[in-house]
């Protein structure tokens, strides 16, 4: 007779094909552990979907994360987290703040980019603000993707990342996520910030 913990991991395997079948993607399965993976071509972008963790004072705390590489012609950096106490302490190296001149988003996240017009042209998009004000406790960054993608790309690459909080179990919040991911890249690819290849 399987056991709690192993019933549970077969329930989290089925969440994880299911939505690499319905996206066409591919699942890297570990037996349920958050090393599976789900790699799937969402547009012209090819996402990772996957979850990551990092030690807490107290507890080990989990973000379900999708991110993607992409060419990055201008050098644009932007994080988008949500507004609490603790996103005031300070700025990220090379960004400012910016007022995207939406409310309520300006209230409810702290934009910091290097390039606050493409920002604010970024965001201007109504139906990416709404997905975004849908997830509690995301967090949105252009990062360097270092040498994670050199085998594929000759150009400087960074990465595309979303993370919210939590292990995600919803199949439909999945898609969710999915969606506002691609319109994300596909906005700044409109920009002249992105290109796949």
């Amino acid at each position: 007779m399987a056991s709690l913990r192993e019933r549970f991991a077969d329930r989290e395997n089925e969440l994880w094909k299911k939505i690499s079948d319905q996206l066409g993607g591919e699942l890297t399965d570990q037996k349920g552990s958050r090393h599976d993976k789900v790699v799937a071509q969402v547009g012209q972008w090819t996402v990772t979907l996957d979850q990551h963790s990092e030690a807490g004072y107290r507890s080990e705390h989990i973000y379900t994360r999708l991110r993607a590489p992409f060419v990055n012609p201008d050098g644009l950096r932007f994080a988008v987290s949500h507004q609490s106490i603790f996103t005031n302490i300070g700025t990220l190296v090379g960004m400012q703040d910016i007022k995207v001149d939406h409310e309520p988003f300006d209230n409810m996240f702290r934009v910091q980019g290097s390039n606050p017009d493409k920002i604010k042209s970024l965001f201007d998009d109504d139906a990416l603000r709404e997905l975004v004000k849908l997830e509690p406790h995301i967090n949105i960054q252009v990062r360097d993707a270092g040498n994670w993608f050199e085998d594929w790309f000759k150009d400087e690459v960074d990465e595309l990342v979303v993370e919210v909080e939590g292990e995600v179990k919803d199949i439909d919040r999945l898609k969710r996520l999915f969606y506002l991911f691609a319109r994300t890249l596909d906005d700044m690819c409109r920009l002249g910030s992105a290109y796949e290849a």
